[in-house]
């Protein structure tokens, strides 16, 4: 619940009760009008949530409304940040200096996993990856490789994900151009990278991620040095015709529409967005039945998609006329949805 109102105040800005209060009801779809012992439970949920965030100065009232105290809030991430890093940095040079020193064997737990740009994937297959090798990220790997990922994957909706990432080459096929579904990340540090790859296994966009270090072949170029700042470079440009780095994946093709299909998923969202935004932005359309957002499980997060439902199909042909029209500044991405 914390995180929901956190996340709510940091992108809307400033919040009254009522609110915040509105914005959760959407989130569990409920309706207050419906007495039931679920609403009363989010209620107190709500009560006990702003009262904890007060009380630990994550948040603060002006003028009857909630806003983030940033400065407390980025204080406590950055430690976080820091305390990753430093542990990362230590293990780092624990097996360094075990390696340089004469007739040293090294630590009780010495790993052995030899060119992992080649052979990452069968270590992966075999479930040998120690926990602690991928917990602490040893070898100062910044390089991973990420698969399993749905087709409809946008480089927001990744980054999100996995925040860190620095740079994104997307595995094509090299005669269609097509999306493989997988790629290689650039993370900032090898910090980011470990925390990136405990996401191993976990549910992203309906399927289970599969993440683990794959540092570069000795001798490539990595990223490519034609990577220009923002990563806005063609599949030219990161070096081979069967890939295309950061920016969206290439290849992308519709949904075919489903018989008298009435809802469309939305994609590339600004964080910025609202009900009402959506709402102004389909006008013209038709008659809008439902809206959607679509959160992490376990953050409640804004994941930067959701879903629109018309009164009718011809409205939702109407809708989707309007893919790649510009939404509070992004390309909006629309397609057909069951």
């Amino acid at each position: 619940m914390e995180a929901l109102l956190i996340d709510g105040l940091d992108r809307k800005g400033p919040l009254t009760d009522r609110k915040l209060w509105k914005r959760i009801l959407r989130h569990y779809d409920l309706d207050e009008k419906q007495e039931s012992e679920e609403l009363a439970k989010t209620r107190k949920d709500f009560d006990d949530a702003l009262k904890s965030l007060l009380d630990s100065h994550k948040i603060m009232v002006t003028g009857g409304a909630y806003s983030i105290n940033k400065v407390a809030v980025t204080k406590r991430q950055r430690m976080e940040e820091s305390q990753v890093a430093a542990q990362v940095s230590k293990k780092i040079r624990l097996n360094e200096d075990s390696d340089s020193a004469p007739g040293s064997t090294g630590d009780d737990k010495k790993w052995n996993y030899t060119e992992l740009w080649k052979n990452g994937e069968r270590f992966w297959r075999e479930g040998t990856f120690d926990p602690e090798y991928l917990r602490e990220n040893p070898d100062g790997i910044t390089r991973l490789f990420c698969g399993n990922l749905s087709r409809k994957i946008t480089e927001e909706e990744l980054k999100a994900y996995l925040p860190g990432i620095v740079y994104i080459k997307w595995i094509t096929d090299k005669e269609t151009g097509e999306f493989y579904g997988s790629s290689f990340i650039e993370m900032r540090d090898p910090a980011a990278a470990a925390m990136a790859v405990m996401q191993d296994k976990s549910k992203f966009m309906g399927r289970p991620l599969k993440i683990y270090y794959c540092p570069p072949r000795p001798g490539d170029q990595w990223p490519p040095k034609e990577t220009q700042r923002g990563g806005k470079t063609g599949a030219a440009a990161a070096g081979a015709a069967s890939s295309s780095s950061s920016g969206n994946p290439p290849g992308r093709e519709k949904t075919p529409k489903p018989e008298g299909c009435r809802k469309l998923y939305m994609g590339n969202l600004s964080y910025d967005i609202d009900d009402d935004s959506v709402v102004d932005f389909f006008k013209d359309c038709g008659t809008m039945i439902g809206l959607r957002w679509l959160t992490r499980k376990d953050t409640g997060e804004f994941r930067g998609c959701g879903y629109v439902e018309f009164s009718c199909s011809e409205d939702a042909d109407k809708a989707m006329l309007l893919d790649g029209r510009e939404l509070l500044g992004r390309k909006i991405r629309l397609d057909w949805t069951n």
